[in-house]
């Protein structure tokens, strides 16, 4: 073999071993981000069940390797509250100038001036005002909760050029405006708004385990200490029955997607009928307590 090729044969080998190297400090990067997200996740994971446990009841504590009995519960709870929050619409603005362009905001409320009002009184927002000022925060964002109620009612409808009376109609209207978590951007309403939701299913979950207490000791008979042990007194006893609670999301919470058209007085309209009307999507927070609630991200200049 002559020089020549030796040279080409040593370069050739050169190249394969640098390639082999490349790749193995590929694999390793790779591991090694791997792990790193391993480890990031396990400690968001962590995070979110203490957080759960702060919340609900932080005498599950004392249960040994609460942490890992819950992890498997808990965090398909919050991802199931992420995706609730993912499907509520982008934010409106909720202004008095919106009433008379916006179909939703027009049917939501009877005037522009309730709007003003409810800014003026909600007391999560006289709390916001208090701590930011208007150049610290010209723009307010906020999550809106409200109450939808529907009545049969007799009123008048037209059928051609013929008026009719006293014709059985379905009335909608809202009532009960409530604003949650206002802030000062679209980025942080993104994340209190899943923070709300998250707080308000612990929040029922506790509800529930405090009557179900309350219950447990108005009937109780037995004092023994076997009794005990078995009652929810007990922190194994109360986490057993909490995970049970929250084994289906889905009944805790979900959301409904109604769509509405309706006359300018708030009558429910057939889709065929051509008078002025206010036609529109609303979404329903659904919760176990069989409490439903109007929710929609808003946003507000002041």
């Amino acid at each position: 073999m002559n020089n020549i090729e030796r040279t080409r044969e040593a370069s050739s080998f050169r190249a394969f071993f640098d390639d082999q190297l490349t790749h193995l400090q590929s694999l390793v990067s790779e591991v090694s981000s791997h792990i790193r997200d391993e480890r990031q996740q396990a400690n968001e994971d962590k995070q979110i069940v203490e957080n759960f446990v702060e919340a609900s009841n932080s005498k599950i504590r004392a249960v040994s390797n609460y942490t890992d009995k819950l992890g498997d519960y808990v965090r398909p709870l919050y991802n199931h509250v992420l995706q609730i929050a993912d499907k509520i619409p982008p934010p409106i603005d909720l202004n008095p100038d919106s009433f008379g362009t916006h179909t939703l905001v027009n049917a939501l409320f009877v005037n522009s001036q309730d709007i003003d009002k409810l800014f003026a009184t909600d007391p999560n927002m006289s709390a916001f005002l208090r701590t930011y000022s208007k150049d610290e925060a010209p723009k307010v964002y906020a999550v809106l909760t409200a109450d939808r109620h529907e009545k049969q009612t007799l009123g008048i409808s037209m059928q051609g050029d013929m008026l009719l009376r006293e014709v059985p109609q379905q009335a909608v209207n809202f009532s009960a405006y409530k604003i949650h978590t206002p802030c000062t951007s679209s980025t942080e309403l993104a994340a209190t708004l899943k923070e709300y939701l998250f707080i308000r299913v612990v929040e029922i979950l506790k509800q529930e385990m405090s009557a179900r207490i309350a219950n447990e000791t108005l009937n109780a008979s037995d004092n023994s200490y076997e009794a005990r042990v078995k009652s929810l007194a007990n922190p194994d006893v109360y986490l057993n029955t909490l995970i049970e609670s929250i084994e289906n999301p889905a009944d805790l919470l979900s959301i409904d997607k109604i769509h509405f058209k309706l006359s300018k007085l708030g009558i429910k309209l057939e889709n065929d009928d051509t008078q002025s009307a206010n036609e529109f999507d609303i979404y329903e927070l659904v919760w176990r307590d069989k409490i439903r609630k109007v929710v929609l991200q808003i946003t507000h200049t002041r």
